[in-house]
């Protein structure tokens, strides 16, 4: 028995004295914006399931947990969020989670449902939503049809809260609270991530806010409308064929609108969403003479803030042609 222990302790000491050559200082901040995990005398820390509804969601989360939780993310890539249903499958792996991310605004209008017929009863489900200044659907799809909204299931705001900056960071720290809540212990790994990404994501904002300035009101045209909270915080118009939920074709008047505005505004480029149909964005672009090109709108894949560059370099490059 003695032996034994002779030996684990030389085993450990060997250990450490390896891991000490050239090892960061435990709970340096890497590149990523997340603190790393720091293994301890017991080990490295368990993680914590949690589950999101889509990837802007997850991405949030995942920034904010970092090391300590795992998350499942419930609608895969290439899925639309608003038209998916949850399997047999997925509501079993609801009883593994105490805490399910949406993104709200009838974005997952399947998610309570979906949550009760699992049977997890100390499910909670987190609304990120909360507190923030929404866009009505009139703002964003003047055609939108009031008489029949009682057929469809979406609500009164444009769900795509995640294309703004300021919305990201209010969403950012309700999923700090959440996880704070969930496991107190990391409050303060928690608050240090969550610091760092609002500091990487305000700096971002405030930076393309004075590139756009010579732009501002500008025309940013895309075959369904996205990017009402990006256009509004950068001070520009969105212009679109659809509405935020790209229901039912367009009327001919829409159609017909918009390509006497493209016309006369002399707009060289329409966009299409990397995940939706480009059929709409191609018919504006051969109408008018312009060209397409492709964005993503974080709905089904992308990392936040480098995606979100992406897509204002080539609004700018748009501007310039």
């Amino acid at each position: 028995m003695k032996k034994r222990l002779i030996t684990l302790t030389a085993m450990l000491m060997a250990g450490a004295l390896v891991a000490g050559c050239g090892a960061k200082t435990p709970g340096e901040t890497p590149e990523t914006g997340i603190l790393q995990e720091t293994p301890s005398e017991e080990g490295t820390v368990e993680k914590i399931k949690v589950a999101t509804s889509i990837n802007p969601i997850d991405e949030i989360v995942k920034i904010i947990g970092g090391d300590r939780i795992e998350t499942w993310k419930i609608v895969p890539e290439g899925s639309e969020a608003h038209d998916f249903e949850p399997t047999i499958k997925d509501m079993g792996r609801l009883t593994e989670v105490d805490l399910l991310f949406v993104n709200g605004l009838e974005m997952e209008p399947w998610s309570e449902k979906a949550a009760e017929n699992s049977g997890n009863k100390d499910l909670k489900i987190v609304d990120l939503s909360e507190g923030l200044d929404l866009i009505h659907l009139d703002e964003t799809d003047p055609d939108h049809d009031h008489e029949n909204e009682e057929s469809h299931d979406h609500g009164e705001f444009d769900p795509h809260i995640w294309l703004s900056v300021d919305s990201l960071v209010t969403m950012a720290e309700h999923a700090k609270d959440e996880l704070t809540l969930l496991i107190p212990e990391d409050e303060s790994y928690f608050l240090e991530n969550y610091n760092t990404f609002r500091e990487e994501a305000l700096a971002l904002k405030n930076d393309y806010v004075e590139k756009f300035k010579p732009y501002e009101g500008k025309a940013f045209v895309t075959g369904h409308a996205a990017f009402g909270y990006m256009t509004r915080e950068l001070g520009l118009v969105q212009k679109s064929v659809e509405g935020p939920f790209q229901e039912g074709e367009p009327t001919p008047k829409t159609l017909e609108d918009l390509i006497g505005f493209v016309k006369a505004e002399g707009i060289r480029t329409i966009f299409l969403e990397e995940a939706a149909s480009p059929k709409v964005s191609e018919t504006l672009a051969r109408e008018t003479g312009s060209e397409t090109v492709a964005i993503n709108t974080l709905e089904s894949t992308g990392e936040l803030l480098p995606t979100l560059k992406e897509t204002y370099e080539k609004v700018l490059e748009s501007f310039s042609n």
